[in-house]
Formats: C-alpha cells, sequence, structure tokens
C-alpha cells in the first residue's frame, strides 16, 4: 500500500517592507531598527533600493545586517521588480530573522505587495508589514506626488512619524487626525515596539504545514502573537472560471468589503469573448472603463485582493456567491 507523502513543514520569517517619500527617513528608521534587533538577538538580511545611491547607503549598513544587497538605479515596483523577487527569494536561503525591504522614496507599494501575493507559494515571508514613514514636516504637502505620498500611507500596516519635533503642536493634532482617515487600519510604532514585536513574532512562531490539498494557509495563523499582528497586510489570488458575464464581474468587485484597498479581475466576458477584460477596484472605487489585454495562455482568468484583515477562505466564499463553486485559490506547485 502507497502512503501519502508528509506534508511540508515550511519555516516563515516576517518580511519589513520600508516605504515613503523622499527624504522622509527611511535610512535612519532602518539603520535604527537594526539597532533595536541586537537586544532580542536577531538578525536581518537587507535589501536596499534607491535610483542611484543605493551602495552608499549600503555602505552605511555594514556591520549592522546579516546581508545587504543594494537595488540601485532602478525602481522596485516596476523596472526593478524581478531583481527585488530574484532578491527575496535569494534570501529564503539564509539563516537570519527577518528580511527587511526599503523602497526608494517613489516606489508605489501596490505592484509589490500585488507580486508578492501571485507569488506567495514562492516567497514564504509571514507575517509581512509596509511600515510607511511619514515626513510630518512636508505630508499632504508634495504637489504633484500628494496622491503617490498617501497611497505609501494608505497600503501601510504600520506608520512612523518623523521629524514631529518640527511641527508646532497645534498641527500634530491634524496630522493625526488626517493621517487616521488616510488608513485607520495603520498602527503607529517607533523601532524599539517594532523590534519587540518582530521578537514576539518570531519566538512564538512555529512551522507552517503547506499541502497539496491546502486551500490556503489561514490568514488568522498568527494571531496569537498580540494586536499588531492584526494589521498584517494580506492578499490572496482566486482562479475565476474560463468565461463570466459583465454583471458578474461588476457585481463582485462593487460588493467586495471595504478592507480590500485594490482589487483586480483579469477575464473572458461571455458578451466580449474576443479578448480578455481587466477590471480594477481602488479603494470603493471601480475604474469605469476596464482594459482591454489580448488572450493567453500565460496567466489564467483569475482576481487578486489586497488589503489588511484580508481572510482568504471569506473572500473565497464570497467569489463562490458570485461566480459559482468552481472557483478556488491556487494550489502549491
Amino acid at each position: 500500500m502507497l502512503l501519502e507523502p508528509l506534508p511540508e513543514l515550511v519555516s516563515m520569517r516576517p518580511m519589513v517592507l520600508i516605504s515613503g517619500f523622499l527624504g522622509a527617513g527611511k535610512t535612519t528608521f532602518l539603520r535604527d531598527l537594526l539597532q533595536q534587533l541586537v537586544p532580542h538577538q536577531l538578525t536581518a538580511d537587507v535589501i536596499l533600493n534607491d535610483y542611484e545611491n543605493a551602495n552608499l547607503d549600503a555602505e552605511t549598513l555594514q556591520e549592522k545586517a546579516a546581508t545587504i544587497a543594494p537595488l540601485a538605479s532602478s525602481c522596485a515596483c516596476c523596472s526593478g521588480l524581478k531583481d527585488l523577487v530574484d532578491l527575496a527569494v535569494a534570501a529564503q536561503t539564509t539563516r537570519s530573522d527577518v528580511l527587511l525591504v526599503e523602497l526608494n522614496g517613489t516606489a508605489d507599494p501596490i505592484p509589490l505587495l500585488e507580486s508578492f501575493t501571485l507569488l506567495e507559494r514562492k516567497l514564504r515571508f509571514r507575517p509581512r508589514w509596509q511600515i510607511g514613514v511619514i515626513d510630518a514636516r512636508h505630508f499632504g504637502n508634495r504637489g504633484y506626488y500628494d496622491e503617490l505620498e498617501v497611497q505609501q500611507l494608505q497600503t501601510a500596516s504600520h506608520f512612523l512619524l518623523s521629524h514631529l519635533d518640527s511641527v508646532p503642536k497645534s498641527k500634530r493634532k491634524e496630522l493625526f487626525t488626517q493621517i487616521q482617515k488616510l488608513n485607520p487600519y495603520a498602527s503607529r510604532t517607533i523601532a524599539s515596539r517594532l523590534a519587540a514585536n518582530l521578537a514576539g513574532v518570531i519566538a512564538t512562531s512555529s512551522p507552517v504545514v503547506v499541502s497539496k490539498t491546502e486551500e490556503h494557509p489561514s490568514a488568522h495563523a498568527h494571531h496569537q502573537h498580540g494586536h499588531h499582528l492584526s494589521h498584517t497586510f494580506t492578499g490572496c489570488q482566486i482562479l475565476l472560471p474560463p468565461r463570466l458575464r459583465l454583471k458578474q464581474v461588476t457585481s463582485w468587485l462593487a460588493s467586495l468589503p471595504e478592507s480590500v484597498i485594490r482589487a483586480k479581475a483579469l477575464v473572458t466576458l461571455i458578451e466580449e469573448p474576443g479578448c480578455r477584460k481587466l477590471f480594477e477596484r481602488v479603494g470603493l472605487d471601480t475604474m469605469p472603463k476596464p482594459l482591454e489585454v489580448p488572450i493567453s495562455d500565460r496567466v489564467p482568468t483569475s482576481a487578486i485582493c489586497i488589503g489588511p484583515q484580508l481572510d482568504p477562505n471569506e473572500l473565497l466564499e464570497h467569489a463562490r456567491q458570485h461566480f459559482g463553486p468552481s472557483v478556488k485559490i491556487p494550489e502549491d506547485e
């Protein structure tokens, strides 16, 4: 009699994405965080992304991190995305406790979060936190770049206020109110607090069982580690039927919970079978006109949901109510 193969036991480690506008203080926070990890006897691999001076900043972090991989002359959210993923894959082979990734000041975190969601089975980092470093002096006064700075905050699980001493006390309350309105899920943090949170996660974590029949690892697997984990930024990919009606797609997008801050669906419509359509929802707004995409077998008909506190199994059940029982979450390759 042939025995079923034992399910794979996979050790997880946290990943921390550090985002924030140019000059907000990301590298300063990274140095502080590395220093605060020392009393907890934790080591970190660092990926440092910048347009030109990644190698210069990397020099300032020598002897503070276990490994440092500069990613220069590219933007991690577009041209440097593949390089970033390759570096993250390589980091899985080290013995360090956590992966820290500093993004360049104009990086949009959304493409990164989408990619890590699609590659969740390949990149086994959990929890994935995003720290939004906010320059208290200039937040909301970037002119043309205000929207980008808001995006960097809206996707964050935590935020850090830099240069707060330079802001009059009368304006601090207004700043906190603005942040809370833009992202009510994010927790305020500092380097020492985040280091303690990471230490707690690592100390109580255990290998995750991954099997071929598992639909998706539980989104609540780490809840016992404390309230801060309730803000973990999560995402999931859902495989959809090969052809759908327009009304099904728009109804599904409109009924997604508010915690889904970004959703995409690549589908073939029964009404227009000659091409595929890419539907998007940002916040509560569905893009009025889907993007036309050529028919291809490279990417299956599927949807992606990203946001804080998402339960993949709840999203799966919600999708089945709109698209039928054949909807599923991809299994391990």
